[in-house]
């Protein structure tokens, strides 16, 4: 028989699972205002264009007083200088000068060594030189310009490497590249060897195994095969099919030669194109000297572009390969998927929104489908954006009133902070940003490998644009490769993939079982990179590189003490430090997060910051 305590303990306990069962979903909806965008803010509440630091360039005497001003107002502050053989309208000057501004150094680009020896002064020697081979006569002096540069001090990096020809003719060219001879003038590999320490992400090896019919490789695996000096140093070698071969013959692809003095840098390929270029910079630099501190953005996400459409669109195809209408792969297929993945990796996603794809058909779109997304993005902190991208060339401005009608009569309207603007160009994107249902937008995400843009930065005065750095729907040794590079450059990922693939596949590869394999492996690849930044919503990595951008530092080092001193940027910023004997045991006026041996994060909190070091022997494990 039940005690009288025992039946009013079970009936207290029977009402309070029936009142969770009944009212808690009625709670979440009540505290779940999913129809209010909380990224939207007022873009004149964050640091504008005006305050970007931009390196000075010909920097003489005045312009070095004007643009080198210390971070109290009063005194100037001579930064180091990184200057470009190759011409200054081309993709190197291009590249170096993204790079001088992301590490805070002033940069000068002349079109020859020829007119570097004339222009240069002894105000404030370059420290990096890098160099367009092509630009470089070979037969002429300017070998022996360039190795004056060694001799006086100042590091060379060559972007590429000139004919085999010349370095089996040239010894002076060989001597400064660091080649004693040419094996052979072509050479086809199997795979690519990434050594450990030089870029974050650990030792890498990009080869395929036997019978493996992935399609992921698609690294440059044919290049000429050198004999090194015995002063060099590799990072990365190709992978020959002979393995007999000892690895000090495999093929060289990235190495160094000494000088004594100073280094020379070299790469066998075009790997320093592109947003890889960043990384290899910030790699190369952090070889140096005995630490490298600079600033990174500590900022990752996903993008689903087009995601999700809320009509039933491409309805026969969706029955042949799925089953089901569009709606339903999107909600009961994609979206779990979806969703599981964020909660497995440290990495935030940002939906950018179009409610139908094709403007032309019947399919209209569904509120309720509008309503279940939007509760859900919200409940997971994913932020909605909308994309103006859509098929049959539908005219922006029609896809856009066409969308503020459909969000205005399901939702009440809602305001956007981040905009996709698929592969507008920068005028056409400002001119759509004009219009009234996008006068919150903040942000503009853009399709990565966009040819002459640098990989983030205002569009104008109020308004950032941030393109992606790889596609994550098409995961591929040299996208793997690129994402290190530009997590050690800026500590910044985005990868876009674009959802409409799921609504008009074109092949079998184009399904959703295939994409997630992607997708996945675009992230678990660089797994340990991404554990040690921080994921973000696109807004959110907004206001990261506002700062970022309009940050100033100067560092200084004594004993085993590092200060740093950084001007006010409205909220915390972070640093990336490389050190080699050493390691991080603690900072002051701030945290710091290690990566791996070698590499730490470092968020600074206050103006001022210390940060002290130990020897490796005594190196504490986190």
């Amino acid at each position: 028989m039940i005690s009288r305590r025992n039946y009013i303990s079970i009936s207290i306990i029977m009402g309070v699972v029936l009142f969770l069962c009944m009212f808690i979903n009625n709670l979440k909806d009540a505290w779940n205002d999913y129809t209010v965008n909380d990224c939207v803010e007022d873009a004149s509440a964050y640091p504008s264009r005006a305050g970007i630091f931009l390196p000075a360039e010909h920097a003489g005497e005045d312009a070095e007083a004007e643009a080198a001003e210390a971070l109290t107002g009063a005194a100037a502050v001579t930064r180091n200088r990184v200057v470009c053989i190759g011409g200054p309208d081309g993709e190197l000057a291009r590249l170096v000068r993204e790079w001088a501004m992301y590490t805070r150094r002033d940069m000068d680009s002349y079109p020859s060594a020829e007119a570097y020896r004339e222009g240069e002064n002894n105000t404030n020697p370059a420290e990096l030189l890098v160099v367009d081979p092509e630009q470089i006569r070979w037969e002429g002096e300017d070998t022996g310009i360039l190795k004056a540069c060694v001799d006086q001090g100042t590091h060379l990096v060559f972007q590429s490497l000139p004919d085999p020809s010349v370095i089996r003719e040239n010894e002076a060219a060989g001597e400064l590249l660091g080649i004693r001879s040419v094996e052979q003038e072509e050479t086809t590999v199997e795979g690519i060897h990434l050594y450990e320490g030089f870029l974050l992400g650990g030792e890498k090896i990009y080869r395929e195994e036997e019978g493996d019919e992935t399609g992921y490789q698609d690294m440059e695996l044919t290049f000429p095969w050198y004999r090194l000096d015995s002063a060099t140093r590799v990072y990365m070698r190709g992978l020959p099919e002979d393995e007999a071969a000892k690895p000090e013959d495999y093929p060289p692809i990235i190495w160094r030669k000494s000088f004594g003095s100073a280094f020379s840098f070299v790469i066998n390929g075009s790997y320093m194109e592109g947003p890889a270029g960043l990384g290899l910079l910030s790699a190369i630099s952090a070889e140096l000297y005995p630490y490298e501190l600079y600033p990174v953005v500590n900022a990752q996400n996903i993008v689903l572009l087009n995601y999700p459409g809320v009509a039933d669109e491409n309805r026969d195809v969706m029955e042949q390969y799925y089953s089901r209408s569009a709606r339903q792969v999107f909600q009961e297929i994609v979206w779990p998927g979806v969703s599981t993945m964020l909660q497995k990796y440290p990495i935030g996603s940002t939906c950018m929104m179009t409610p139908q794809y094709d403007y032309e058909d019947d399919a209209l779109p569904d509120g309720k489908q509008l309503l279940f997304y939007l509760k859900m993005f919200n409940e997971q902190s994913v932020e909605t954006g909308i994309s103006i991208s859509g098929r049959w060339d539908t005219p922006p401005a029609r896809k856009l009133a066409e969308d503020q009608a459909f969000f205005e009569e399901a939702a009440g309207g809602y305001d956007f902070a981040s905009l996709y603007a698929g592969d507008m160009e920068e005028e056409e994107i400002l001119a759509v940003l004009q219009e009234e249902a996008l006068s919150s937008v903040r942000t503009v995400v853009g399709d990565p490998g966009r040819e002459g843009t640098e990989l983030f930065g205002f569009l104008s005065e109020y308004v950032t644009g941030q393109n992606a750095v790889w596609d994550g729907l098409r995961y591929s040794f040299r996208g793997d490769f690129t994402i290190r590079c530009v997590e050690t450059a800026v500590g910044y990922l985005s990868l876009s993939c674009d959802m409409e693939r799921v609504a008009y596949p074109q092949e079998d590869k184009d399904l959703w079982e295939n994409l997630s394999r992607y997708m996945a492996g675009s992230v678990d690849s660089c797994k340990g990179i991404i554990e040690g930044f921080q994921g973000t919503t696109v807004s959110e990595c907004d206001i990261r590189l506002r700062r970022f951008l309009g940050l100033d530092f100067e560092d200084s080092r004594t004993g085993d003490t590092i200060r740093l001193r950084a001007n006010e940027t409205g909220g915390p910023v972070w640093f990336l430090l490389r050190t080699h004997q050493e390691a991080v045991k603690s900072v002051e006026g701030g945290t710091f997060t290690k990566l791996e041996d070698g590499a730490f994060l470092i968020e600074v909190t206050a103006e001022e910051a210390s940060i002290e070091l130990e020897p490796a022997e005594k190196r504490y494990y986190y």
